[in-house]
């Protein structure tokens, strides 16, 4: 029995306890009964993205997949699209964390020739109105109907065929590893080693790494401590 007016430490702790026990129990109820809603939607996510970047299929890639490793203990998933019994294209998602932010990640759709039917951005964590310009039609749609044996999959300050964000150099490299990365892993499923290209982010020295992102955050900051001087000197008047 718990003295109501004067609990011990011993009653306050087993009191806490059962709060928490029965607190852990509800969130692990509703838990349950979300978990197939949660999954359904996940999968109708996954097979939406993978419908907008493979040719037409009538299988379900997600339940006809295979692993590919590209070396340093990583491996990508390859989603095989078919139509009938013929493998009519291939999707694979490759990341890195050489994205002004960290880590992005793009999901590439290809011919079973390797030609890219189009890329989607999975994971973007970029500044908005600058590198997650990325996603957008205007750089992405440069990959569509590209393809990497015939074109340089690097942005044109790297020697490359792809036109970077302005002011988001890093953004676009990463971007554009990415789908270097995926093409390559297709490569070395099809067993085409010969047509691998050459995947880096582009960003060879100190110099050219990051000046367009550097050069417009000296703007911004030149911009604001040109506003902050000006309402010290409005203040002065006053």
């Amino acid at each position: 029995m718990i003295d109501k007016k004067n609990p011990t430490i011993l009653q306050m702790v087993l009191v806490l306890m059962l709060i928490a026990m029965i607190c852990t129990a509800g969130v692990a109820a509703v838990f349950k009964l979300t978990e197939d809603t949660i999954k359904e939607q996940a999968a109708n996510k996954e097979q939406k993205m993978l419908s907008e970047v493979l040719p037409e299929h009538d299988n379900d890639p997600t339940k006809d997949t295979v692993s590919i490793s590209i070396g340093n203990n990583k491996s990508v998933l390859c989603y095989i699209a078919k139509k009938g019994n013929e493998t009519v294209g291939y999707a694979i998602k490759a990341n890195n964390k050489k994205g002004y932010n960290g880590k992005v990640e793009v999901l590439v759709g290809f011919k079973p020739n390797g030609t890219i039917v189009k890329t989607s951005a999975t994971v973007l964590n970029e500044t908005p109105g600058l590198g997650s310009k990325a996603a957008e039609p205007k750089f992405a749609d440069q990959f569509k109907e590209l393809n990497p044996a015939e074109k340089e999959l690097q942005v044109t300050k790297d020697g490359g065929d792809i036109d970077a964000i302005s002011a988001a150099t890093i953004t676009s490299r990463a971007y554009t590893l990415c789908v270097a990365t995926a093409y390559n892993a297709l490569q070395t499923y099809l067993g085409n080693d010969a047509a691998k290209i050459e995947a880096n982010s582009g960003a060879t020295s100190s110099a050219n790494y990051n000046a367009d992102e550097r050069a417009f955050d000296s703007d911004t900051l030149q911009t604001n401590a040109d506003s902050l001087q000006q309402n010290i000197d409005t203040n002065s008047v006053k």
